[in-house]
């Protein structure tokens, strides 16, 4: 299968393309600089390209034919930012053109349904510095969420550095607290997503 992958230098991006790579796919990276590619693979290939430059981006993403688009674009949640909205509506549009069988990514568990215990967490967390990287992911989620594509979006809570575990919890429901998820197991499930389709139109939550 083949990949498109945008924000591959990324924690969750690059253990993506590991994965894949891994399996024997084809995966093309979109990167400002090829050079933060430390990667080299035969079934890799590395293109200088800005999501936010339109005629670029159109370029680079017609001169192939994906099996799925995976944007893994982040910004710093702690400070403002547009960039994950921005990369949203910039992709969808070409995604949906194209036909691309389906759009992976990630969002925040503030964008998933609710219970309770889980609203009040969201309106916590929206009252803290991470309220930013919030509010843009609200942006993206609404641009994916009215597009025609089949889409699927990992719920991330905090992504904290460590180890791929290779087990966690997962949920269509925020249950509210504290949780945290590793880059490779949020990689890992997109792998999944990517390889077996299970989910469709809809976000599934991820946390130990």
């Amino acid at each position: 299968m083949r990949a498109l992958v945008i924000g591959a230098t990324g924690r969750v991006g690059s253990a993506f393309v590991e994965q894949a790579l891994a399996a024997g796919h084809e995966v093309t990276v979109l990167v400002r600089d090829p050079a933060r590619v430390d990667l080299t693979h035969r079934g890799l290939t590395v293109v200088k390209c800005d999501v936010l430059d339109a005629p670029a981006l159109a370029a680079a993403y017609r001169a192939g034919s994906w099996d799925a688009l995976v944007d893994v674009v982040g910004a710093d949640p702690l400070k403002p930012s547009t960039l994950v909205t921005d990369a949203a509506a910039a992709l969808v549009p070409l995604a949906t053109a194209a036909g691309t069988p389906r759009y992976l990514g990630i969002t925040g568990t503030a964008q998933m349904p609710k219970t309770l215990l889980g609203r009040i967490s969201s309106l916590v967390l929206r009252l803290t510095p991470v309220r930013h990287g919030a509010r843009d992911h609200d942006g993206a989620f609404a641009i994916v969420r009215a597009s025609s594509l089949d889409w699927f979006l990992v719920g991330c809570p905090w992504i904290k550095d460590g180890p791929t575990v290779g087990a966690y919890r997962r949920s269509r429901v925020f249950p509210g607290g504290m949780r945290t998820i590793h880059p490779g197991d949020v990689a890992g499930r997109l792998f999944e997503e990517f390889e077996r389709p299970s989910v469709h139109k809809g976000i599934e939550g991820i946390w130990y």
